[in-house]
């Protein structure tokens, strides 16, 4: 049985054309972010280098003029900044983009412990400007027909996220650039449990196994319970076959997104009200998430929205909890 979901999306941001500033060179940036900036009709007008002038820009930037990073946050004309810079440049870059009212669409994990978070926060809340954390799967369709399905009180999800060894130099192999899958994908597992049950959880278990190549972890298990007794089982390693899954069991049935967090343009789950048989598939609409996240942000941060980190505390928090309780570098 095939079931197609249609989702409507209001255009909010409707005559509204944003000017976008890029801090970085990252992949994500240049193979996802920027076409979907470009595509939703905005503008990447500034991109700012470490070493500007070294080489051409990718054409995917087009007429885009290259800078540094502190001439990009100050220039009056950029509207937004999308700061994917590694994951210890998060917090300061976006702090200074703030500072100078830009809104700050900056990519996971935002910060690397509570402390900075904190600051980022206060920053936030002293600028007239808009902050949102770019996790795109809060954008794709899968994940509210995930949320709004009845399949009974949830009980129980287990995660599983993992890609191959990275080569030497990749910044996800670097401790001092926040690396390791814990940081770089355990966030969305963390990210999966906020979006399908209620309050902060508390780790029960989390072990790390070591990288024999590199200084940062290759693999994290850990298990999380949230205030309702839902529980959460993840694996994210950075050392195996490409992998991604979601399972969640209710009181009354269950559900599997297939991709549940980078799916190609049409993706399908699978849901049942109980039983070993394949169950009811759903075929979703064709789409691009990382648009519609920015088509999300757009609007938000056009319509003067509030910025709101709970997620980020929640996944934050429990990302230093796997570390102590695993033993992992901090």
């Amino acid at each position: 049985m095939i079931i197609q979901f249609y989702v409507s999306l209001d255009d909010l941001q409707k005559n509204i054309i944003m000017k976008f500033g890029i801090l970085g060179e990252a992949k994500i940036a240049r193979e996802h972010v920027v076409p979907a900036i470009i595509n939703a009709g905005h503008e990447v007008t500034l991109v700012g280098r470490r070493l500007p002038g070294q080489t051409a820009l990718p054409a995917i930037y087009g007429d885009a003029i290259e800078t540094d990073y502190e001439s990009l946050i100050k220039d009056p004309s950029i509207e937004a900044i999308y700061n994917p810079l590694p994951n210890h440049l998060h917090v300061p870059y976006s702090i200074e983009a703030l500072k100078n009212n830009k809104h700050v669409l900056c990519e996971k994990p935002v910060a690397l412990n509570l402390k900075e978070l904190a600051h980022l926060e206060n920053a936030a809340n002293d600028s007239k400007a808009f902050f949102y954390e770019a996790f795109m799967v809060r954008s794709h369709p899968q994940w509210q027909w995930l949320q709004n399905l009845d399949i009974g009180n949830y009980q129980s999800s287990h995660f599983i996220f993992s890609y191959p060894k990275q080569p030497e130099g990749n910044v996800r192999n670097l401790i001092k650039y926040g690396g390791g899958p814990l940081f770089d994908i355990g966030c969305y597992a963390i990210l999966s449990g906020c979006m399908l049950f209620k309050g902060e959880p508390k780790v029960l278990s989390a072990v790390a196994t070591m990288c024999d190549q590199y200084e940062t972890e290759k693999q994290v298990d850990a298990t999380l319970r949230w205030p309702g007794g839902e529980t959460l089982s993840f694996t994210v390693s950075a050392d195996a076959a490409l992998c991604q899954s979601l399972t969640v069991l209710g009181s009354k049935g269950w559900a599997k997104l297939n991709v549940p967090v980078n799916p190609p343009e049409q993706t399908s789950a699978y849901w049942s009200n109980g039983g070993l048989h394949e169950g009811s598939h759903v075929v979703f609409p064709a789409c691009n998430q990382y648009q519609l996240m920015v088509e999300e942000f757009v609007s938000r941060s056009s319509s003067g929205d509030t910025s709101d980190f709970l997620f980020s505390k929640i996944v934050t928090r429990a990302i230093n909890d796997i570390q102590k309780i695993a033993g992992l570098k901090t």
